[in-house]
């Protein structure tokens, strides 16, 4: 077995450990404010070819967005596909493990106008994040001007 006093060692040594780790964790979020949700995920969109948009939001450090909570809806195309890259597992207080985007996600949607001829239109986007310092935003929507499709 191991000597007494190298066991208390580690013990307190773990103990130190664990308490300046915790310590460093709330200095990083105890001052902070989390950004609006407009801050925290810029959203933009191009038209990158033939019946294709790459919506594209670029997520500020400390934030994230779940996969799931994604919503893509027209009433002046419809979505005939949506290509999402892969996402990161995390364990989330308020929804458990889940599927999560950081820094940057895009992803490519197929679509066509419902009106032969049209190639202007709204695409409507929903989408939900958290900040790691403890808040989680609702669903948020976007409307984004597509032009010449």
């Amino acid at each position: 077995m191991f000597p007494r006093k190298t066991v208390k060692f580690y013990l307190i040594a773990i103990f130190l450990y664990a308490a300046a780790f915790s310590a460093n964790a709330v200095e990083v979020f105890s001052d902070a404010v989390p950004l609006d949700a407009d801050k925290a995920f810029v959203v933009d969109h191009i038209v990158a070819g033939p019946n294709e948009i790459v919506v594209r939001w670029q997520i500020s450090e400390n934030y994230y967005l779940y996969k799931e909570k994604f919503i893509f809806s027209s009433s002046d195309f419809y979505i005939n596909d949506v290509n999402f890259p892969p996402a990161a597992e995390k364990f989330d207080d308020f929804f458990g493990l889940s599927e999560v985007y950081y820094n940057v996600m895009e992803t490519t949607l197929n679509i066509s106008p419902k009106t032969s001829g049209s190639m202007n239109g709204i695409l409507e986007v929903g989408y939900q994040g958290c900040w790691e310092g403890g808040v989680c935003y609702p669903l948020i929507r976007k409307s984004l001007r597509i032009k010449e499709l």
